[in-house]
């Protein structure tokens, strides 16, 4: 089960991924939070959590679909960067450090309500 849809995606997160990259990412993002929760959430289970659980936790799904977006770009990019006649580009990849730290702090604001299942 997915954690969130693209409607919420584009809407509610505002977020700048076609739909099919979207489609692409949120079931990883989704088992990221099972993982972090030690179980898969059913539909029961989610509907049984108030209003705003189930936003922040559809929120959580979005903003690790957009963190694991930027870590497979960087995975996937061959040069970082480069330097002619003295003039350099870095390209802004994200480090393994900086990915694992942002992923926790997202996953941080899962609701109260699914430290039950841990």
């Amino acid at each position: 089960m997915v954690y969130a849809k693209f409607e919420n995606y584009r809407i509610d997160y505002k977020g700048k991924l076609t739909q099919d990259s979207f489609d692409s990412l949120i079931l990883e993002a989704s088992r990221e939070i099972d993982k972090n929760i030690n179980t898969r959430l059913t539909q029961g289970k989610i509907n049984n959590l108030p209003k705003e659980a189930q936003e922040q936790l559809q929120y959580t799904a979005c903003a690790l679909v957009d963190l694991i977006e930027r870590k497979k770009k960087r995975e996937n990019r061959k040069l970082s960067s480069f330097s002619i006649d003295g003039v350099s580009k870095n390209f802004n990849d994200i480090s393994i450090e900086e990915y694992n730290q942002t992923k926790k702090d997202i996953l941080a604001n899962l609701p109260d309500e699914l430290t039950a299942y841990l």
